[in-house]
């Protein structure tokens, strides 16, 4: 059966590696800089008169590192997070009311804010899905309160 826990880890890694991609996306997008600086040279011959030359480069960011820190670590809780769908999905093959299986699929499984829910589902108003799901929770003893969760 779903249990309470299952459904607040999906949340948090649902959070954390959203989190992760657009630290990786701003990482990416910072545009290498051209840099420009001056130094002083002389002819190569007689008289060797001193003179000054403009150089340019391209400035490569500092952390280019980070982004294959962060690849990694998104390829990770991208594994961890398929894999607690797939726990989902097993745990609600034990539910017999194919509404609330979509709910919790919705919510939890996609990762929908409520009103999201709501357009999904056609109902009239958010709260008829809350409602639904906390009526579902306290029925089945997964938790009392649940509004942590809702």
């Amino acid at each position: 059966m779903i249990d309470k826990e299952l459904l607040k880890r999906i949340e948090a890694t649902n959070r954390e590696l959203e989190g992760l991609q657009s630290r990786l996306k701003k990482i990416e997008t910072k545009e290498n800089t051209v840099a420009t600086d001056s130094v002083q040279g002389s002819s190569t011959s007689y008289p060797y008169i001193q003179h000054s030359c403009t150089i340019e480069g391209v400035q490569i960011p500092k952390n280019r590192h980070l982004k294959a820190k962060y690849r990694k670590i998104i390829k990770s809780k991208t594994y961890k997070l398929e894999k607690l769908k797939i726990q989902l999905e097993y745990e609600l093959n034990y539910i017999d009311d194919p509404e609330i299986r979509d709910i919790i699929r919705y919510k939890y499984n996609d990762n929908k804010t409520w009103i999201q829910v709501m357009f999904k589902m056609k109902y009239k108003s958010e709260s008829k899905a809350k409602m639904k799901l906390k009526r579902f929770f306290k029925e089945n003893n997964i938790c009392d309160k649940c509004d942590d969760l809702i």
